[in-house]
């Protein structure tokens, strides 16, 4: 693993560039994200825990003495990030975040909401930027294993364990035709995430769409063999069957914690719709991209009615 992702991401932060980017290399190498919160000190999360930004470079233990950002920092590094027009990125900041190419920050403040929906987003408290990596080769296991990804895989597994950089790199082994043919890889990156590495010839990526019309468009134009996306939520179960019903496989990642992830509601909903013939767990956190288990189920769809949550 090299600082590479890590600085990447640092170059992107205005006035806190310098000192990210003066940060040991272990401190990098070791990061899940960067986090910056109003009327707190900057932090770098990640597998070793916590490390501060001090005036004299990363410290272990919170004290009341490390500089904290003022709400006028944490304003212009937030219009930093916004290429100093918040209307530009309006949509996503409904949803929590704006893109900045590879890599996403999450964004806190106070919603502004209008007829039970979000329109809008003032006075950020909290910017979280995620370190994306990408771990070439990580994604080999699910394809020695016997199972064929492109048939229809789910990937559970909990928050920095390392969804995203093993869809990326099933995404390029099957574009690459790495473990047999070449495959027609359709990416739906609505968050900017999963593409701006190279995935190969035959990946094509639809970024920025809200999902279920990236789904439709790439059915109706792209003529994939897989689609591939990321964080599926219980209003996605209709995306997924008709990516099924179209004859395409479905690569997809899930939220789950713990050893049985087939267990939780909405795991269990999407493998009952038959779309998922593979079922992936994730070690964790500890270890990113690792595969802890491979579960084989039937491909038959069980009757709407008798669906978790149906």
């Amino acid at each position: 693993m090299t600082d590479y992702a890590f600085d990447a991401v640092a170059q992107k932060l205005g006035p806190y560039r310098e000192p990210l980017l003066a940060l040991p290399g272990p401190v990098k190498r070791q990061a899940f994200d960067i986090r910056f919160k109003l009327g707190q000190p900057a932090a770098v999360f990640g597998r070793e825990g916590v490390f501060f930004l001090g005036p004299g470079g990363p410290v272990r233990n919170f004290s009341p003495e490390l500089p904290c950002l003022s709400a006028a920092q944490m304003e212009e590094l937030f219009l930093h990030i916004c290429g100093y027009s918040v209307f530009s990125h309006e949509e996503e900041l409904r949803q929590g975040f704006v893109s900045l190419g590879a890599c996403r920050a999450g964004v806190c403040g106070t919603a502004v909401a209008e007829g039970g929906r979000v329109r809008g987003l003032r006075d950020a408290t909290s910017l979280v930027f995620r370190v994306p990596r990408d771990f070439p080769g990580c994604g080999d296991r699910l394809f020695q294993s016997g199972a064929d990804p492109a048939a229809g895989l789910l990937v559970a597994g909990e928050p920095s364990s390392g969804k995203t950089t093993l869809l990326r790199d099933l995404a390029r082994s099957l574009s690459l035709g790495r473990f047999g043919p070449c495959r027609r890889v359709a990416v739906l990156d609505g968050r900017g995430e999963l593409g701006g590495w190279d995935l190969g010839p035959c990946a094509d990526v639809l970024r920025g769409y809200p999902k279920a019309q990236a789904l439709d468009i790439a059915l109706r134009t792209l003529s994939p063999e897989v689609i591939l996306c990321d964080e599926l939520a219980p209003e996605d179960l209709d995306s997924v069957e008709r990516a099924m019903f179209a004859g395409v496989g479905l690569i997809a990642s899930v939220h789950a914690r713990g050893a049985a992830p087939q267990d939780r509601p909405l795991c269990r909903a999407l493998l009952e719709t038959g779309a998922f013939p593979v079922l992936a767990a994730l070690a964790g956190r500890d270890s990113p991209c690792r595969v802890a288990s491979v579960e084989l189920y039937g491909r038959e769809p069980a009757p709407r009615h008798m669906r978790a949550g149906a």
